[in-house]
Parts: C-alpha cells; structure tokens; sequence
C-alpha cells in the first residue's frame, strides 16, 4: 500500500532477535551452573564418605585380632570382601536414630538411579552381591519392629535375629508378658495370644541383650530350614530366589515354552545343591539370610548392649549366664522350662547338633556333609561384616577345609 504522494509508508519496526540470542545462551549457563553445583555437593559428599571409610577401615582393624594374618585364606577373604562392602556403609545422620533411616542413606548412595549425575563420578566399585544386599534389606522385613523383644520381669531388651532361635525366644517373652494379653488375650494381643514387645512402660535404661551364632553355621541352618524340604520350600516361599528354587507350577518363557527346573540335576546331592543355593541367593536376598549385624543396627550399636551371648556348644552354659546375670527368678524359670538348659549345665553338656530339640542347631553336625571350600569362601564373603564387627571366630572345620582345598 503506497502514500498519497506515491510513497511506500515503512512498516511496523522489526523486533530485535536479542530474546532468542541471549535466553538461549543464559539457559544453558544456568543449566550448567546447577550441573556443576551438583557435580560440586556430589563430590564434597564423597570425599567425605572416603574419609570416613577410610577411617572407619582403620578403626575396625584395630580391634579385630585376626585381620592381619595373610596365612591365614579365611582371615584374607574376610579382610578383603568387608573392605569392598560393609566398610562403606555411612554414619547416620543426627535426624535419623532407627536402623532403616540410618541404612537408607547408604542405599541411597549407591542406588544406580542417584549416582549418574557424572558419568566420571569416583563412586567405590562395589560387588554385585552387596548391590542387591542394599536394594533387598530396605523391603524384605531387615529392619522389622518384630526384632525387638522385651519384658518388665525383669526390665530386659532383646535383639531377636532370624536363625538364632528366633522361635524359642519368642515364647520365652510372651510367656513372661502373659499377663499383657489378660483378660482379653485375643483382643490384646491379637490371634497369636502373644505379647513378645510388652505394653507396659520400660525403664529408659533397661538393658539389651542379644545372642549371635556362627554365620556359617547359621548360613546352613537356614538352608536346611527352608530350603532343604521340598513341602517346606513351596509352603513358605523362603528358599529365594523362587523363581530358581520354587517356581510357579510350570512357568513359561516369552514365546510360551515352559522352563524346565535349573535346580534339578543338583538337587539330588547335598553338596552341589547347597553350593548352588550360596551361589545365586544375593539375587534375591531372604530375610533368613542377611547378616546378624543388620538387625538391631547391633554394627553400630554392639558395644551398647550388656549381654552378648553365643549359640553355639556352650549355649546352655550361656543361657545360664544370661539368666544369671539379670537376676535369675521368673527369667530363669521360663528360659528352662523352653531350653531346658540346667538339665545340660548340670551334666555339662555341650550343644553339637545331634540332639533332638528345634531349638538345639543342628548345623554343627552337618557342615561337613553341606559345606564345600568354595560354599565357604561365599559364605566368608557375604557375612563378613559378622565376622569383623561382632566379635564372632571363623570355625575351625571352615579352616581346615579351606587349608584341604588349597594343599
């Protein structure tokens, strides 16, 4: 369109390209800043997770008495597998007092989904089997409210720990709480009458106790309590991962063709099935399995408790200790009327395995028909925070194995 004169009139004025020319520019700088603070606040966080591992390393070894003896494979593999694993569990926050919130920020940590903010990041290797270990305990019950036993006849806290005659002492607490369930036993304590955490109000300082076991022992334990019987393994679903050990009735692959058994040419042969369970169990880890220093964060918490007992030969000469030292009385009493332990003390007699009792371990009697050198080293491997932080002994039948193997 042209003026009255013939002219062109000039049109609207053109907006300069100054918004895409520098918004563009400005978004990636501030994209890269918040990268790069973050990059900052990741590294920050694992330099100082390396210190403390480092230290922490340094602290356990000074009070194991074994560490140090390079002769010795079991000591070795124990050394080194904790140095790979459990020595990178992070201290717990001020705000988070409970087992699970401390754990979880270790979880956290090394979750895969978390640590990519930098592909070059220096995150530790850490092996597959304690990746899982990680993913497993914060959803398979590691934490659970249910391992915490206690009474006010007498004043007593107790750490209860899958294998470590969790049934037994479990009837010892409700017995002792019997009158919690009174005069309504299944309103008060629901259908399993059963009150081990009692409803009366404890004493801020009453006191913990907890037993340990052998964990290669309570390894094989568990295996033969939930693996071993065929009824059993498909009742309860504990032998994991099932889908190996307990598959659904004819389990098919993506194109329909049904898998056949992986289990079946071992299962047969007590040796090949039990190292075959050992081998593949961090792939989906069970409850039964997981360390003994999980529960109760008795890790960190061990030197917190007034009783440690072991269950292993003398545990009736410990029962009797333990009743002993918190006053004997109704503890006494209802700890012999489930273990019957005075009747072993009184003719001083050791625990082996062979007696007929649920709550005697049979494990010690059957290691040598289970247990190969390489079921052993796995087994080192996996629970060696047992070994370094509770005070536990490395077997001497696992020793002199290993010592067979290699000579």
């Amino acid at each position: 369109m042209k003026n009255v004169d013939g002219t062109t009139p000039p049109g609207p004025p053109k907006r300069r390209p100054y918004t895409k020319a520098f918004a563009l520019p400005l978004l990636i700088i501030l994209v890269s800043a918040f990268i790069g603070s973050l990059n900052f606040r990741w590294r920050m966080e694992l330099r100082s997770a390396h210190e403390y591992i480092s230290n922490s390393i340094g602290g356990t070894y000074a009070n194991a008495g074994w560490y140090d003896d390079e002769n010795d494979e079991a000591s070795t593999i124990i050394r080194k597998s904790y140095e790979q694993t459990y020595a990178h569990i992070l201290p717990c926050d001020d705000d988070a007092p409970s087992g699970k919130q401390c754990m979880n920020k270790t979880i956290q940590y090394f979750n895969p989904k978390n640590k990519n903010i930098s592909r070059d990041d220096d995150l530790p290797s850490i092996p597959w089997w304690f990746q899982t270990l990680l993913r497993d305990m914060s959803q398979n019950g590691a934490f659970g409210s249910w391992h915490h036993f206690s009474t006010t006849t007498p004043p007593l806290n107790f750490c209860s720990i899958e294998k470590v005659g969790t049934t037994e002492w479990r009837g010892v607490f409700c017995k002792l709480n019997a009158d919690d369930c009174q005069p309504d036993p299944i309103k008060q304590c629901g259908r399993k009458q059963c009150a081990w955490q009692t409803t009366k109000d404890m004493p801020d300082d009453a006191p913990w106790a907890v037993f340990l076991r052998d964990p290669l022992e309570r390894l094989l334990s568990g295996f033969l309590d939930k693996c071993y019987s065929n009824i059993t393994r498909k009742i309860e679903n504990h032998c994991e991962p099932n889908v190996i050990f307990n598959p659904a009735p004819r389990l098919k692959d993506v194109v329909g063709k049904v898998y056949p058994s992986l289990v079946d040419q071992v299962i047969d042969n007590d040796k090949q099935y039990f190292a075959a369970y050992v081998d593949v169990l961090p792939l989906k880890w069970n409850l039964h399995f997981i360390p003994q220093a999980i529960a109760c964060d008795l890790h960190r918490r061990i030197d917190e408790f007034s009783f440690v007992g072991n269950m292993g030969e003398d545990f009736m000469f410990e029962l009797e200790r333990m009743a002993d030292q918190f006053g004997g009385g109704p503890l006494a009493d209802v700890m012999n009327s489930t273990f019957n332990y005075l009747e072993f003390v009184k003719l001083q007699k050791k625990n082996t395995g062979n007696v007929v009792r649920r709550h005697s371990t049979h494990a010690p009697a059957k290691v040598q028909k289970f247990y190969t050198a390489h079921a052993v080293r796995r087994g080192l491997e996996y629970l060696s925070i047992d070994y370094m932080l509770l005070g536990l002994e490395v077997p001497e039948w696992a020793r002199q194995m290993l010592r067979d193997d290699a000579s």
